[in-house]
């Protein structure tokens, strides 16, 4: 039996992440420096509340935790400073790094990570000729500037926050009161905030609080506080909204701080230092948040809170016409129910009738509405009001403790984390989440970027760094890309460049022999990671290529797969799982999704080979590549290598395809080139990125 060689891939990391807390402990030998105004965190506890005092205890020494400073790099020859952290790591584990991938894979591979569109054969034929300096870094900047961008990365952002357009798939069973038919607003929202750039605090702190501000437009970012995966005709109205704030609690814990703080609904956290004191500090903030207009009656459904996006004296003046119509049509149904009826021409129904048509015809125009959240408690619930809520002992409502006083999380805020001053507390939140106080926030986001870029995060769980969580493979490199990213200004976009301009997102996705042996796993990225493209991106670059993808941004979201708009905008329902990108893996809408699973099931390639969508889409690519490339099949067989695949084709495979094409043609050269662009649509490279 072959003995496999054992190689200390963990004791790598421990080194690491030893070496890391070693530089950060008082007396020892700092090889740090500050990140420029990034002042410590208070994490003082504040008595009785940061949880059991040995989870306290070791809390203080885990490395998410730790006061944010800004770590040198390594004194060594490297193209950029992520360059210097990783070939440390590469050089401990006795590996040896992959070559520079080719241009035109680095190019397929940065325009999918940026827009989840393939460079088009214009975009590759201008990168091979720009061999100016600075050809890699244009590249990137135009696809930063471009709108597919934006819808790109925040579908992204949507995994996390479990989004859904609509509940049910179908429209004709969706009820208007409960539904979040206007989810898509918060939908733009994200893809607008992303592609102007909008610094980090301001994305956090409008998605919590954004209705405190005197502007319609940034209340439309909370959003994200009603559109939440709840049982919305829930018989047991109060343990409804207890469940709302629950899955608000939970969301904002992964999707911002990295920690699971919903565990503490019911008992102090079991491995981090949030007490269920702490847990009803907060739930207090929400309670203190209407979402909803009515929790409805039992067994029924709720009405979501909807606010106009039109003046009020407008939205005044519409609904003072639809309650005056709401009177008239009741006045005509007390008539019909006269015994003996009225005659239809009796003057009182007629008088009725002419006032209900001039009405309709004055009726002022429907106006826009979205969803959002607003200070103050849920009408009719047992907290109606701004106000400190009890625990709820194992987290029912039936059972109520002690009051806490709204506030934040005693462990992380300091020794004053409360109480709120006024209003709900959301703002307190906000700002505290997006502080340069806290040690989480920009650690979880950049976390987040650097797994879009190569797969897998530094840390491998970005919505738990908690305790309970693996330590990130490169501790120092994600602390220094934390502290210049608020240094940036919270800028998404420059760290997406710091990123991409690295040696390390250029090497090839080759794997060696003796990569392969040591680190299966790439968790040290000697070389770049393979992967599968996401559900949405195959379907869009199955658009793009065939010339039926149209670009137009925004509005609510379409149910029919062969629409011809970007996945964005093609509908997510929270009980639809039936659907295309489910079937490719896309995120479950009713939980927060930090990394997706990547299947492969004969479903799948039993969709690309039979689905009309695809044979569409096929039938539509032939007729481009002949629009494109001309009568010549040598010429037309180049165009779509370069159009699927961004590379040349190779001759090997050109001899195959004319001897296909010739095989299949017969008296039908159509049918012949349909087929064969079909294949290479179902092809692993298509769906596939190096």
């Amino acid at each position: 039996m072959r003995r496999r060689r054992f190689h200390p891939q963990g004791a790598v990391l421990a080194t690491l992440v030893v070496a890391w807390i070693a530089g950060r402990t008082p007396g020892a030998a700092q090889d740090t420096q500050d990140a420029g105004s990034i002042p410590p965190p208070r994490t003082t506890p504040a008595a009785g509340s940061p949880g059991p005092p040995a989870i306290a205890a070791k809390a203080r020494d885990w490395w998410a935790f730790q006061p944010l400073r800004k770590p040198s790099p390594p004194a060594r020859p490297a193209a950029s400073a992520i360059d210097a952290f990783l070939d440390e790591a590469i050089d401990a584990a006795s590996l040896k790094a992959s070559p520079e991938a080719d241009r035109p894979a680095w190019l397929r591979r940065a325009t999918f990570d940026l827009t989840g569109l393939p460079p088009t054969p214009a975009d590759l034929g201008r990168f091979l000729a720009d061999t100016t300096p600075g050809a890699f870094e244009r590249v990137v900047d135009r696809l930063l500037a471009s709108p597919a961008h934006g819808e790109h990365w925040a579908r992204q952002w949507l995994d996390v926050v479990r989004y859904a357009d609509y509940h049910d798939a179908d429209p004709a069973a969706r009820n208007a009161s409960c539904e979040p038919l206007e989810a898509w607003r918060y939908r733009d929202w994200v893809v607008g905030a992303l592609n102007h750039d909008l610094p980090y605090r301001r994305f956090v702190g409008l998605q919590v609080a954004g209705d405190l501000e005197d502007d319609p437009m940034s209340a439309i970012a909370t959003g994200f506080l009603v559109n939440g995966s709840w049982d919305r005709g829930d018989a047991d109205k109060e343990k409804l909204v207890s469940d709302m704030v629950d899955d608000q609690i939970d969301t904002i814990g992964k999707a911002f701080l990295g920690l699971t703080l919903g565990c503490a609904r019911c008992h102090d956290h079991k491995t981090d230092p949030v007490s269920t004191r702490d847990y009803y500090a907060l739930a207090g903030m929400f309670y203190s948040t209407r979402i909803l207009e009515e929790l409805g009656t039992k067994g029924g459904e709720i009405t979501l809170r909807r606010i106009p996006l039109v003046p009020a004296e407008v939205a005044a003046e519409r609904d003072r016409h639809v309650a005056r119509l709401e009177v008239l049509k009741g006045r005509l149904a007390a008539l019909d129910r006269l015994r003996p009826p009225l005659a239809t021409n009796h003057p009182s129904r007629l008088e009725l009738l002419a006032e209900r048509r001039a009405l309709e015809a004055s009726m002022p125009p429907a106006y826009p509405t979205a969803l959002s959240a607003a200070e103050g408690g849920m009408p009719g619930g047992l907290f109606p009001n701004l106000q400190d809520v009890p625990v709820h002992v194992r987290g029912s409502y039936t059972r109520l403790g002690p009051v806490v006083s709204r506030g934040l999380p005693a462990f992380f805020a300091g020794a004053n984390p409360g109480p709120v001053p006024k209003g709900s507390g959301r703002q307190e939140l906000a700002d505290w989440l997006s502080s340069a106080d806290n040690p989480l926030t920009a650690r979880v986001l950049v976390n987040r970027v650097w797994q879009g870029h190569f797969g897998a995060g530094l840390a491998p769980t970005p919505n738990h760094l908690g305790l309970g969580s693996e330590p990130p493979s490169h501790p120092a490199l994600l602390d220094w890309l934390a502290a210049a990213f608020l240094e940036d200004g919270g800028s998404i976009k420059a760290l997406h460049r710091r990123i991409m301009t690295s040696a390390a997102y250029r090497r090839s996705a080759v794997v060696t022999p003796a990569q392969a042996e040591v680190d299966p796993a790439n968790r040290w990225l000697a070389r770049f990671p393979r992967r599968r493209l996401p559900a949405e991106s195959i379907r869009d670059a199955l658009q793009e290529v065939s010339e039926g993808l149209d670009r137009f941004p925004g509005g609510p979201a379409a149910a029919d797969l062969s629409v011809p708009r970007r996945s964005l905008y093609v509908q997510t329902a929270r009980w639809d799982r039936g659907t295309f990108a489910a079937l490719f893996d896309a995120a479950n809408p009713d939980a927060s999704v930090d990394r997706r699973d990547v299947s492969t099931v004969a479903p799948q390639a039993l969709f690309l080979l039979n689905h009309p969508f695809v044979a569409q889409r096929a039938g539509a690519l032939a007729e481009r590549t002949s629009r494109e490339a001309g009568p010549d099949p040598g010429a037309r067989i180049r165009w779509l290598h370069r159009a699927l695949f961004a590379r040349e084709v190779r001759p090997a495979e050109m001899a195959v395809a004319l001897d296909l094409l010739a095989r299949l043609g017969g008296t039908d050269a159509g049918h012949a080139w349909r087929d064969y662009v079909h294949v290479l649509l179902c092809s692993n490279e298509f769906i596939h990125l190096d």
